[in-house]
């Protein structure tokens, strides 16, 4: 059984609805700092990773992206950057989400500075509702799965996330995989 998402909220007069938590202290970087935002998918990464291929973006240890299997790339406008740093700083969601034991990650942000440099970063796996987090997130990974996969399907990402906001593995998707494997540089 999955866990919904709780809104924990507290309404207080004239300023709207405010959640409980606020992660963002914790956190290596402030919203200010950040100069871009871009969320990225891509093909079955566990998949690809069992595979001997060059890794074109080597960002630092914790961002490792092939240009040759990434399928979208959006760049966030402002809007959509203080969207989704609520969303990762100020969630309510228990921490007892219920996990598949699956890791598929098809899904990226990246957090850069105005030197282009990677400040932090979240792979997602929709298939199985798991995340990997970059260090500098602290303890900003509490937020709903639901709400980040609507967050994607909303900024333009479709791959693997269709109309309902689920995901379906395809047979498809990994002869795509092969298929590019095999053209690339050896």
């Amino acid at each position: 059984m999955l866990f919904a998402c709780e809104s924990n909220r507290k309404k207080e007069s004239n300023v709207g609805i405010i959640k409980k938590n606020d992660f963002s202290n914790s956190l290596d970087f402030k919203y200010e700092t950040i100069n871009e935002v871009i969320l990225y998918s891509f093909l079955n990464k566990s998949f690809i990773e069992t595979l001997p291929y060059r890794k074109d973006v080597n960002y630092n240890s914790d961002v490792q992206l092939s240009n040759d299997f990434i399928k979208e790339r959006i760049l966030l406008d402002e809007k959509q950057k203080q969207e989704l740093f609520h969303l990762i700083t100020k969630d309510s969601c228990p921490k007892e989400q219920l996990l598949a034991d699956c890791y598929n990650p098809r899904h990226e942000v990246v957090f850069k500075n105005k030197n282009n440099e990677i400040i932090g970063s979240i792979e997602i796996c929709f298939e199985c509702n798991d995340f990997r987090h970059s260090k500098s997130l602290g303890e900003a990974t509490y937020y709903c799965h639901d709400a980040m996969r609507l967050f994607f399907w909303k900024a333009g990402i479709r791959y693997f996330i269709n109309d309902d906001h689920k995901g379906k593995m395809t047979e498809d998707e990994f002869n795509e995989i092969e298929k590019k494997y095999k053209l690339l540089a050896k």
